[in-house]
C-alpha cells in the first residue's frame, strides 16, 4: 500500500494540529489506547497505559510518596496544577518535573506515533499535571526514530519486549559488570515479568528497561522466556502482531484544513449516522519552513523560572541512553 493511500500513522495525523497552532487533546480510541497533548502547536505531553507517565516515574521509583501524589492530585488537579502544588510544597524542583514530563511524553511516543489508530481531538483540553516543557512535533519524531534503531542494534527480535525475562544460570565469562539498572532488572525478574512489566514495576521508562534487556541478552546475561502475561505486554504484543500482518485500525478523525493558526478553532462536528464509511482524504502535510528554532517555553515566572542551561543538559542526557 502507498503512503498516499493508506491510512494516515499518528504522528502523521498530528501534523495538521501542530501546523494551525491549535491547543487541545489526540484522544486514541484503538488498543493501546492513550492521549497525546498539544499546546500552541507543540506536543506537551503524552501517556499510554503500556509506559511510564510522569506518576509512575515518581512514586514506583520511590522519589516521592504516594501519599504526596495524591494530596497534590487532590489539590491541583481541577485546575491543571498538580505539578506546580508539587513543586510549591517543595516535593520536587521545576528542572525535575519537565525532565520527566520530557521522558514520559517520548517513552509513550515509542509506543504510540508509528500505530495506524482511530483518534479524536478534544479542543483546548490539557493534562492535570499543567504545563510542562513543550517540544517541536519533528523532534519528537526524530527521538522516536532514533529509539527504534537502538533497540533493532542492539537485539533484531522486538518479542523480547513482551517476553518474560530469564536470567542465565550459567555465564560465559568469570566476570559481569552491570548498571545499576541492569542488576535492578535482574534482582526483580521473577520468569514471569516482561521488560514492559520491569519499568513499571521499577518506576522506570520503559524504553530504557527495554534496551537494556536486549543489551544484556546479547551479552548472553538474559534470555527471553515464554510471552509476559501482564495486560501491558499482551496488549503491546497484540499491537505489533496487528502491524505486522498490515491489519489497520479505522482511519484517524480527519481534522480541518486550516489556512493559517487560528485562536479558536472550529467545534468537532456532528458524528455521521450510521452506514458506508467515508473515502480516505489525504491529510495536508506541514510545509518545510527554514527558520530558526523557537525557544522551549518553561514554565514559570522570571523569579522562578528554570535555568534554559539546565534543562537543555537534562534532556541531551536522553541521548546517551
Amino acid at each position: 500500500m502507498s503512503k498516499s493511500s493508506r491510512p494516515p500513522l499518528l504522528r502523521e495525523s498530528l501534523e495538521p494540529w501542530c501546523a494551525a497552532g491549535v491547543t487541545g487533546a489526540l484522544r486514541i480510541l484503538d488498543p493501546p489506547g492513550g492521549v497525546v497533548y498539544v499546546v500552541d502547536g507543540r506536543i506537551a505531553y503524552a501517556e499510554t497505559p503500556v509506559a511510564s507517565g510522569v506518576e509512575r516515574l515518581l512514586t514506583a521509583s520511590g522519589r516521592l510518596p504516594v501519599d504526596a501524589w495524591r494530596a497534590a492530585v487532590t489539590a491541583g488537579r481541577a485546575q491543571h496544577r498538580i505539578g506546580p502544588e508539587l513543586v510549591d510544597a517543595g516535593l520536587v524542583t521545576q528542572a525535575e518535573l519537565e525532565a520527566l514530563g520530557v521522558i514520559a511524553l517520548y517513552d509513550a511516543a515509542f509506543f504510540l506515533f508509528d500505530l495506524v489508530v482511530s483518534a479524536h481531538f478534544e479542543h483546548r483540553a490539557r493534562h492535570p499535571v499543567g504545563h510542562l516543557r513543550t517540544v517541536d512535533l519533528r523532534t519528537v519524531c526524530q527521538e522516536v526514530d532514533r529509539r527504534k534503531r537502538l533497540l533493532a542494534d542492539a537485539w533484531p527480535d522486538a518479542a523480547i519486549d513482551t517476553a518474560a525475562v530469564l536470567p542465565q544460570r550459567r555465564l560465559r565469562s568469570q566476570c559481569v559488570a552491570l548498571t545499576a539498572l541492569q542488576w535492578e532488572v535482574v534482582a526483580n525478574a521473577d520468569r514471569r515479568r516482561s521488560p514492559i512489566d520491569l519499568a513499571r514495576l521499577l518506576g522506570r521508562d520503559t524504553f530504557t528497561v527495554m534496551l537494556e534487556v536486549r543489551r544484556m541478552a546479547r551479552a548472553g546475561l538474559v534470555e527471553p522466556g515464554r510471552p509476559g502475561g501482564s495486560a501491558a505486554a499482551e496488549s503491546v504484543a497484540t499491537v505489533r502482531a496487528r502491524a505486522a500482518a498490515g491489519l489497520t485500525a479505522p482511519p484517524a478523525a480527519q481534522p480541518p484544513r486550516h489556512a493559517r493558526p487560528v485562536a479558536e478553532p472550529a467545534p468537532d462536528p456532528p458524528p455521521e449516522p450510521a452506514g458506508e464509511p467515508p473515502p480516505h482524504i489525504p491529510l495536508p502535510r506541514r510545509a518545510v519552513r527554514q527558520e530558526p528554532a523557537r525557544r522551549t517555553e518553561l514554565a514559570g515566572t522570571p523569579e522562578t523560572r528554570v535555568s534554559e542551561q539546565i534543562l537543555t543538559r537534562l534532556i541531551a542526557g536522553l541521548g546517551a541512553l
